[in-house]
């Protein structure tokens, strides 16, 4: 982890209580440390980058495991961190919060990485902000891999403080429909599953899944990695 002069990072897990009570400003939907398929070894590095000539404050929260970090930036300092949850001194997936308590939202980039000794392999998930989330009557469209044999595929749900219910439709790639079924998630949920298991039905190359936020507020996406290179690529639905 390195450090700007001014940049500090108390290291010390934090109670909830002392945490701003407000929703998160931005969400890294998906993050972790935590061994995978294919001998994988999955860490999320994170930076954080003061964009204005004030000093700004706040916390980070990997949920659902509600660990809780406490972060400080100099005006225009950064902090990053090689493997985020594990900094935090936690393991497995969830979703990290960034909420703001003094100054401005920092400038965010998280990676999602495979650390082998031979390099890394890994994707940039983007960190969404609170008014980009979607809400009740929006929706999207994740794909399914054109090779599902090569790829291994995953869809994951981040709710906010409502919770959620997704209306979901299956369509095969000539647009028919496959599959209807509806999910609900409680408040701050955080599940990643395999995509059949989230469609309900075994995809085929190819495959649309259209997700429809029928009550409350989530952040859905998806993940297409290789099977041999845990190289990966995300979809992240929003406004």
């Amino acid at each position: 982890m390195k450090r700007a002069l001014a940049a500090v990072l108390f290291a010390a897990p934090l109670a909830f209580a002392q945490v701003s009570q407000k929703p998160a400003d931005a969400i890294v939907p998906v993050g972790g440390s935590t061994p995978g398929q294919s001998n994988a070894r999955f860490k999320t590095e994170l930076q954080l980058t003061s964009r204005s000539d004030v000093a700004s404050s706040g916390w980070l929260i990997f949920r659902p495991a509600g660990l809780v970090r406490r972060y400080e930036l100099a005006a225009f300092a950064t902090l990053s961190f090689a493997d985020v949850v594990g900094e935090m001194g936690g393991s497995g997936l969830g979703s990290l919060d960034l909420l703001v308590d003094a100054g401005s939202l920092p400038a965010i980039v998280a990676r999602a990485y495979d650390d082998q000794p031979t390099g890394t392999t890994g994707v940039t998930v983007p960190a969404i902000a609170l008014d980009s989330i979607l809400i009740s009557s929006e929706r999207g469209v994740l794909i399914a891999p054109r090779d599902l044999s090569r790829y291994r595929f995953n869809i994951g749900v981040r709710a906010i403080e409502a919770g959620a219910t997704l209306d979901i439709i299956v369509r095969a790639a000539n647009g028919t429909t496959r599959r209807s079924r509806s999910l609900t998630f409680g408040e701050h949920a955080f599940l990643q599953q395999p995509g059949n298991d989230f469609a309900g039905i075994t995809l085929q190359s190819d495959d649309s899944i259209e997700v429809r936020i029928a009550a409350g507020s989530a952040i859905v996406y998806a993940t297409t990695v290789d099977n041999v290179t845990n190289d990966g690529v995300i979809q992240v639905l929003r406004r």
